[in-house]
């Protein structure tokens, strides 16, 4: 009764749910060919009352009921888990008021707890100062945790070194988390998978890799799609827009930029599909293509929902005034150009160079002297702050890098700590493995064992049914001779008929697989493999033991005998099949009918065409074991 209250208070509706789908920040960055992807939510999300007023009504309910106490808390995570993704500022109220009952949890409790918490906190852009937390989750749950788990607690400790500067070992969680998914299963968390090769896509492009870069974003459209959600799944595809841009694949560009616009509106995402031009007019313009960038530009200032009445483009978007002078630039609309160009003058250095940029191309359009000379000084100031940023954060990286010390550190306390286990590891998994290995000899020699007395037995009966069949024309023939010998050779033929049919018997009672062993390790079978080695002084089979070779098949495999007989084969192609349904391969066949190996090949495709229609060698085989 208790989880069922809980679980209906918590459950948010999907009016709510799509409120909050739609209030998601977009992450494309309009106006520059760049585009950064952020998985942190925001932490503006709408509280939503009734969410707040079921947790405080659980938490009242399971104070009073100690007896179903353990069952109140897997209610309360199970509620959280569901929420996490879409609602994690009300995880962390609907989680932080158990603190104090951490104590009384059992120990998965307490790492699940501690696990969603954690989680809703990264996702309400919480900055994390240290991994102790995280490397306790990725401690346990790697011993304990199912594979969304483990993904998970190796995601969290990756965020927790992006948080403090530590982008190579947070590249490498975020490896470590993606390896950690088992995308078989039927309840892979992809939400999270799809997010994480996000993050990797990021640090890819901070390290300047754009080929590791689309390969990240790739995988991240394709899980998106697995997880559902259209939206990212089409903005991944949007995504690569960015290393196809860095390796100067500018007709990829063009191409992924008209996919994702008919994506999405194909998918009712009307607005989304008007705000994936920026990229492709900035690549337009550059090369002079002024009216498709034109019909471009028209589209995106009136579908995309970018601009106010002003005409002016959301903040962070402001890049996009740069292509807009450099169209009006090209069409010699030069007051119109300078007017977009001083539009980005003061909004961030990087807009700067690009302002000082357009404004000295525009002016010497116009020759004018000492403007030309004004904006190239300031472009030359606005370029070396560039590249004065970019040598710093170049040494934050590279700092980063080599600041392995207490990654060593850490690394022998933990070498220390597996030692002892590694020894244990492997005296357990020594003596395993020769368990292991000593029931598989066995098992072996006791296969063999019944191999051989399988062959023993077919042996037998094939020499009973072929002495069988000798007599009964030996009757024929004697019927006029003594009553006293055909007495004899009826009584004879009798005994052979019981032993027949006990041998028959014995046989029935086996399975597929056993009657299988016993052909071919008849007799007659391992004769006409002694003779394919092709040892110097071994004869070639003889018409009798051809002759037995069939019987032996007619005896077992009376519907294989009666279609490869009747198959209208030649005598080559009616060998070549028998010895290929016996396992002989190419080689040896080719030895048993003294020919060539191309000859055997040759046989057999006429063979297959001839019996199943299909016009090919290698398929013969499987053909034939199926009849």
């Amino acid at each position: 009764m208790l989880v069922a209250i809980g679980r209906w208070l918590l459950t948010p509706s999907k009016t709510m749910k799509l409120f909050l789908m739609a209030k998601k920040d977009r992450f494309i960055q309009a106006g520059h060919p760049h585009h950064v992807f952020r998985d942190r939510h925001s932490s503006q999300y709408p509280t939503h009352c009734l969410f707040v007023m079921g947790c405080l009504l659980l938490a009242v309910l399971l104070n009073f009921t100690a007896c179903t106490k353990h069952r109140g808390y897997d209610a309360i995570l199970d509620t959280a888990d569901s929420l996490v993704n879409v609602h994690p500022d009300s995880v962390i109220q609907l989680l932080e008021p158990l603190t104090p009952e951490k104590k009384n949890m059992e120990t998965s409790q307490q790492m699940r707890w501690q696990l969603l918490l954690t989680a809703a906190q990264n996702k309400c852009d919480s900055v994390f100062g240290d991994d102790s937390l995280q490397l306790e989750l990725v401690d346990y749950y790697d011993h304990h945790g199912t594979p969304n788990e483990r993904m998970s607690a190796h995601y969290l400790l990756g965020r927790a070194y992006s948080d403090m500067g530590e982008a190579p070992r947070a590249l490498q969680c975020f490896l470590d988390a993606v390896a950690c998914a088992d995308t078989t299963s039927r309840d892979c968390d992809y939400q999270n998978l799809f997010r994480i090769y996000g993050q990797i896509a990021n640090i890819y492009r901070s390290q300047c890799m754009p080929n590791e870069e689309l390969a990240a974003w790739n995988q991240f459209s394709h899980y998106a799609l697995k997880s559902g959600d259209l939206y990212y799944y089409i903005s991944g595809i949007e995504m690569t827009i960015g290393p196809y841009y860095d390796m100067g694949d500018t007709v990829s560009c063009l191409h992924i930029t008209e996919q994702c616009r008919q994506e999405y509106k194909r998918h009712g995402m009307h607005q989304e599909a008007a705000s994936v031009f920026p990229s492709a007019i900035y690549i337009h313009l550059l090369n002079s293509n002024f009216v498709k960038a034109r019909e471009m530009m028209q589209t995106f200032e009136s579908e995309s929902g970018l601009f106010d009445s002003k005409g002016n483009i959301r903040k962070g978007r402001e890049s996009y005034y740069y292509s807009k002078g450099l169209y009006y630039l090209g069409v010699q609309k030069n007051d119109s150009a300078e007017y977009y160009f001083r539009k980005l003058q003061n909004v961030h250095f990087n807009h700067d160079y690009q302002a000082n940029k357009g404004l000295l191309s525009l002016y010497r359009k116009r020759n004018a002297i000492d403007s030309i000379s004004k904006y190239a000084t300031l472009y030359e100031k606005s370029v070396d702050e560039i590249l004065n940023d970019n040598q710093s954060e170049a040494i934050a990286i590279t700092s980063s890098l080599y600041n392995y010390n207490r990654i060593e550190q850490i690394a022998k306390q933990k070498t220390l700590e597996l030692e002892r286990r590694k020894v244990w590891f492997w005296l357990v998994s020594l003596l395993c493995l020769l368990t292991i290995i000593s029931g598989i000899i066995m098992f072996l020699r006791q296969k063999r064992k019944k191999e051989a007395e399988l062959g023993r037995l077919s042996s037998e009966r094939m020499a009973a049914i072929r002495r069988y069949e000798s007599l009964e024309q030996e009757l024929l023939v004697l019927e006029q001779d003594s009553t006293s010998i055909i007495e004899d050779k009826k009584r004879e033929i009798a005994k052979l008929s019981e032993m027949i049919a006990e041998y028959k018997a014995r046989f029935s009672r086996l399975p597929d697989e056993k009657w299988e062993a016993a052909m071919l390790n008849d007799v007659i079978v391992l004769s006409f493999r002694e003779k394919a080695k092709a040892k110097k002084g071994v004869a070639l089979p003889t018409s009798s033991d051809w002759s037995l070779l069939k019987a032996l098949l007619q005896e077992n495999n009376p519907q294989f005998y009666e279609k490869v007989v009747n198959g209208a084969l030649t005598e080559q192609e009616l060998q070549t099949c028998i010895l290929c349904r016996l396992d002989f391969h190419t080689g040896e066949i080719a030895v048993l009918l003294d020919t060539t190996s191309q000859s055997i090949t040759n046989a057999k495709i006429s063979a297959n065409q001839k019996l199943f229609g299909v016009k090919n060698a290698s398929s013969l085989k499987a053909n034939l074991k199926r009849i």
